[in-house]
């Protein structure tokens, strides 16, 4: 009997892949193992719909456990993997199971990153059960102190204020989402939270967190009922670094989505792979969703490389903020209607290779989606009509 196919994490990528074996004619034995309990579902809606209570599990999975039995993909949960074999092409599950593979996919994720402390009052935001607990716990009133202000912790905030939350977000760099945002985004995202009556502090270290407040090393004591860490996330790299995988900050891939051991394959935010030669991870929807379908494709022998043009989104209030390709040193920036912005990012020769939006509601996704093509079309743009607001994109496409 053939071994199966196997994935381990049961996340979005995980999800995608097994998915996409399926609709790409893959008929044998196909194993999904997860560590939660739930079936693969999609992370964004956790910090919004979930969060309001606008969303349960069955919005945000990626198909149902009916879906799952009519497919024939065996669900795995509770009963996590412990060891890797890559020599004998196997692998031990934590009830001491051995398992063999054909071939393995690693779409094991991440977990939030965590204070040393434990306390009751400090909560985190990755999973499912943990937006439900953070749900039952924010109610009108609620003094909420949220450590970071990166996408989830400011998603948070914005969430927490929309049920009458008190929310301070402390961050410890000079400016929100730093690490990912241009200054004249991070400044209209300060700008918009304060707006809506969020105590945001930047360049604030905290020293300490007790039942009823949070101090901060400066000395400022500021009462809370509850603490949301939101300090960015940790790779499960622990199985791959177990069995000698390459890994760096992630467990590293070629441009296959394999990894360093024969007939092992990487994807979604576990995986570090390179981009314009330099290695990254990347924690995006869109980066699980092509990752996982990707690494699906060359299991089955199609060998393709992956070349998928990073992006992202997140939602603040009413306002969205988009993002495709990558920053580069040169930018033009075009004024859009009710105080938006569209930045555009190019290489020597004025090619696009990368672009950011903010803008009211959705506003802005025709726009990114046209900045796309022109990212793929490679095409060489005059930067005066980039600023331009009153000559479309489309037009440029065009020409």
């Amino acid at each position: 009997m053939n071994a199966p196919l196997i994935i381990v994490g049961a996340g979005h990528a995980g999800g995608r892949a097994a998915l996409t074996l399926r609709e790409e004619g893959y008929t044998a034995r196909l194993i999904l193992i997860g560590d939660e309990p739930h079936l693969p579902y999609e992370r964004p809606p956790l910090s919004k719909g979930v969060l309001q209570g606008s969303m349960d599990l069955a919005g945000c999975s990626l198909c149902d456990s009916a879906r799952l039995a009519e497919l024939g993909i065996e669900h795995i949960a509770g009963n996590p993997v412990s060891q890797l074999d890559p020599l004998q092409q196997r692998l031990q599950l934590a009830d001491g199971q051995w398992l063999s593979y054909a071939g393995l996919l690693l779409a094991t994720g991440g977990r939030a990153r965590r204070l040393p402390q434990e306390q009751a009052n400090v909560l985190y935001l990755r999973t499912h059960d943990e937006a439900l607990a953070l749900k039952s716990a924010l109610q009108p009133g609620v003094k909420l102190v949220i450590v970071g202000g990166g996408f989830i912790g400011l998603e948070v905030a914005a969430t927490a204020r929309g049920m009458d939350c008190e929310v301070t977000v402390l961050e410890a760099g000079p400016r929100l989402a730093g690490r990912v945002l241009p200054p004249v985004i991070s400044q209209a995202l300060l700008d918009l939270h304060r707006l809506q009556g969020v105590d945001v502090r930047l360049n604030v270290a905290l020293e300490s967190i007790h039942g009823d407040a949070v101090q901060l090393v400066d000395g400022q004591v500021l009462p809370c009922d509850l603490v949301v860490v939101g300090i960015g996330m940790q790779p499960n790299i622990e199985l791959a670094v177990a069995a000698g995988l390459e890994v760096g900050q992630g467990i590293r891939v070629d441009a296959h989505l394999r990894t360093s051991a024969p007939g092992i394959y990487a994807a979604g935010d576990v995986c570090e792979f390179r981009l314009g030669g330099e290695y990254q991870r990347q924690e995006t929807w869109r980066n699980a969703e092509a990752q996982g379908r990707h690494a699906a494709l060359n299991m089955l022998g199609r060998e393709v490389p992956f070349e998928a043009i990073p992006g992202f989104w997140s939602d603040q209030y009413d306002w969205g903020l988009q993002t495709v390709g990558v920053i580069t040193p040169h930018m033009i920036s075009r004024v859009l209607p009710a105080g938006g912005l569209l930045l555009f990012y190019l290489d020597a020769d004025a090619r696009l290779q990368g672009a950011c939006g903010w803008a009211p509601g959705n506003s802005v996704a025709k726009d990114i989606k046209l900045c796309e093509r022109l990212i793929t079309a490679r095409t060489v743009l005059n930067p005066s009509s980039l600023a331009d607001p009153e000559l479309s994109l489309k037009q440029l496409l065009r020409s």
